[in-house]
This record gives structure tokens, C-alpha cells and sequence, in this order.
């Protein structure tokens, strides 16, 4: 799986995002909108590059039923609703290959979250912390579009109804006990997922000027768009 575009918070279209980001032999996903995605576009990318890859959980996801690309495989154990669940130990894994990415946080497919005190789930071998956000809940009421939306008013002083703006989810992405939390001395990159049309791009703009400059940040969309 590729993004339909991959670009820098300038605008500019760039052809891989691991060439921003540099993933870790050990990189985790935390955050909404976009994860599973993030992490085969990323582990698709490593593979083609003649890497052995990895993709597992801490949490729950849904098997992949497309074809994966070469050298990239998803190992998880089988929960009884279907979904892959974690394995005993996950860092293990990393013996079976050159790079593991992990997905370690759960947002029920809403663009944005704040994380409870059980999450994320991100091993002790992780080098990279990427948190991936949906562009898509900006200008939305914090209650439609964010996973435990009492967390996230609390943390943000604001009220379920209020929209999320752009400096709301810089401050969300950068919080220790937002999409940062249990981040430590580990790197730390973001992923602007939904960048579907000139208005998210232009949200994904602003909110990528708001985050620390030793931040690697990048905007994707999935979707066909125009211009």
C-alpha cells in the first residue's frame, strides 16, 4: 500500500515518507485516523527497499486481506471477534527481521484521541514514536471526532461540544499526556493523515508550523485528489 501523496508541511509532494521520518528497528504507532494505514505504507516502503518487515499489535487490529508486499509479513494471535491481538512477547520479533513496526494504540477509527491511563502500549525496545492524526476532525466538535473525548477535553481545558482548531491538536500531539505520553528520550514523529483536499492540507500547514522543529512531521491521504 502507497499513500496518493506524501508531503512535507510546505506543501511539497516528497515520494517516501521513511525518508523524513527514519524509522527505528523498533517503531511504534500511537494516535487516530489512520495507523494501520500508516504502518503498511511504511512497512511497504521498507520491504521494497529489500528489508526484511514486520507489523504486529499491542492492541487489536484487522488482518490485512490484501496481498502484502515481499518480504512483509503481520504476526498477531487471533482474538475471537477476528481481529489479530498481541503477542506474548513483541519485541522478540525483531530477531525474525531488519525493521518491526507495532501498532500500540486503539482509537475505534476516529480521527483524534487522548489516551487512557492503560494506553499506549509501546514496548521497551521501541526507538520511534509515531503519532498519526486525522486531519478530517478539525473544525468538528471534540465529542464526534475523538476517541475518549472526556480525556481529551480535560487535558485541553475545553468542552465536548467545542470544535478541535488546529492549536488544540498541536498541543494534543505534543502532550505528555496526549499523543506523547510514554514517549520519554525515545524519537518522536507525526503523520498528518487525511490530507485530502486543499483545506486539510492547508489545516495540516498550520498545525505542523505549531510542533517543535526537531519534529518530523508529514501529511498523507488515501484518497484520489486533485491539485
Amino acid at each position: 500500500m502507497h499513500p496518493n501523496r506524501i508531503l512535507l508541511p510546505n506543501g511539497k509532494s516528497i515520494a517516501q515518507m521513511s525518508d523524513i521520518i527514519r524509522p527505528e528497528p523498533i517503531t511504534s504507532f500511537v494516535g487516530g485516523g489512520g495507523k494501520t494505514s500508516s504502518m503498511l505504507a511504511l512497512g511497504t516502503e521498507l520491504a521494497e527497499r529489500g528489508n526484511r518487515v514486520i507489523m504486529t499489535t499491542t492492541t487489536r487490529i484487522l488482518p490485512f486481506h490484501q496481498p502484502l508486499a515481499k518480504n512483509l509479513s503481520c504476526i498477531g494471535e487471533r482474538t475471537e471477534d477476528g481481529k489479530l491481538g498481541p503477542v506474548a512477547h513483541p519485541d522478540a520479533l525483531k530477531n525474525q527481521c531488519d525493521f518491526l513496526l507495532i501498532e500500540a494504540d486503539g482509537s475505534r477509527e476516529l480521527p483524534m484521541k487522548a489516551p487512557a491511563a492503560h494506553e499506549p502500549v509501546i514496548t521497551a525496545g521501541t526507538g520511534l514514536v509515531i503519532a498519526v492524526m486525522g486531519l478530517t476532525g478539525i473544525g468538528k466538535p471534540i465529542v464526534e471526532v475523538c476517541h475518549r473525548p472526556e480525556l481529551v477535553c480535560a487535558l485541553l481545558g475545553m468542552q465536548p461540544q467545542d470544535r478541535m482548531t488546529p492549536e488544540a491538536a498541536a498541543i494534543l500531539l505534543t502532550s505528555r499526556n496526549g499523543l506523547r505520553k510514554q514517549v520519554g528520550d525515545r524519537r518522536f514523529a507525526v503523520i498528518l493523515n487525511q490530507a485530502d483536499g486543499a483545506k486539510e492540507r492547508k489545516i495540516g500547514e498550520r498545525i505542523a508550523s505549531l510542533l517543535p522543529a526537531d519534529i518530523p512531521c508529514v501529511m498523507t491521504t488515501y484518497r484520489e485528489v486533485e491539485g
